[in-house]
């Protein structure tokens, strides 16, 4: 669907039309959102051979979508924004990579329209999936769209995460509480928006029984939020000393649970 203007992903577009100028910068200048992006890619890299073809679901300005045409993938990224959609154009251009990193303006319900069996991996990065307030609609749109033995690689916003949680000791109870009963308000760019919490067993839940979860990690266990990019710069060392701990425990029940994302691998059974 080339216009979502009637759809429940209205606002959730007009907001990051507004934001698209501007959210390249943030993403660049945000070291522990760096470090996540890192430990996705190497993720995704150790699952996938050079040649696989990725669906990148909510593609933002294609930043995910570009790496993994430079690092021997084809990426087709969807999103729900044209102002995004417009700057990865743009940068597609510029890097030259019109031909392995391409994009649609399409909402998550009419993905029918790219076709057949053609994909190797359905792939979402930090929380755009958390949109979505049904998952299965989403998944029953990608499951045609997928060769056998594809990944599906989520990276979603869980409902608990550590770091917020531990602000009720600093008073701010909004913020350490906002995720618990899986449903909150965002405010961006003058409008707000619904966003919804999954654990990894819903992600797997909305795909059905043909499916199986293979991997849990959390991103962001111990080091501060994807939000709170001021921390690293101010405390490198601090930052890096917590980011060793967050390689030791990420993967560990509970805390791979707990992150500011849970990075969830499925497997066909």
């Amino acid at each position: 669907m080339n216009n979502v203007s009637n759809t429940p992903f209205a606002t959730v577009a007009e907001a990051y039309n507004r934001n698209a100028d501007k959210y390249d910068e943030f993403i660049e200048n945000n070291p522990n959102l760096q470090r996540m992006r890192r430990k996705v890619y190497t993720h995704v890299a150790s699952l996938l051979p050079q040649g696989s073809r990725i669906l990148d679901l909510a593609c933002g300005t294609g930043t995910d979508a570009f790496w993994f045409a430079q690092h021997g993938y084809t990426a087709r990224g969807v999103d729900i924004s044209d102002g995004m959609l417009q700057r990865a154009a743009e940068k597609a251009k510029q890097l030259g990579l019109e031909n392995t990193a391409t994009f649609e303006h399409l909402s998550y319900t009419k993905l029918g329209k790219l076709g057949k069996a053609q994909f190797d991996c359905a792939f979402s990065n930090f929380g755009g999936l958390n949109c979505v307030a049904d998952l299965k609609l989403v998944a029953d749109e990608v499951r045609p769209l997928l060769n056998p033995n594809a990944k599906i690689i989520w990276a979603l916003m869980p409902p608990f995460c550590l770091w917020e949680s531990a602000m009720l000791l600093r008073g701010r109870f909004r913020l350490a509480t906002r995720r618990f009963a899986g449903k909150s308000t965002v405010f961006k760019e003058g409008l707000n928006y619904p966003v919804y919490y999954y654990t990894p067993k819903q992600v797997a839940q909305a795909w059905g029984n043909s499916v199986q979860i293979e991997s849990i990690r959390a991103l962001s266990v111990i080091t501060p939020p994807a939000t709170n990019k001021d921390f690293a710069i101010q405390r490198p060392r601090l930052f890096d000393l917590l980011g060793k701990l967050d390689d030791l425990v990420e993967s560990k029940f509970p805390f791979k649970y707990w992150g500011d994302f849970t990075m969830v691998t499925l497997g066909q059974k």
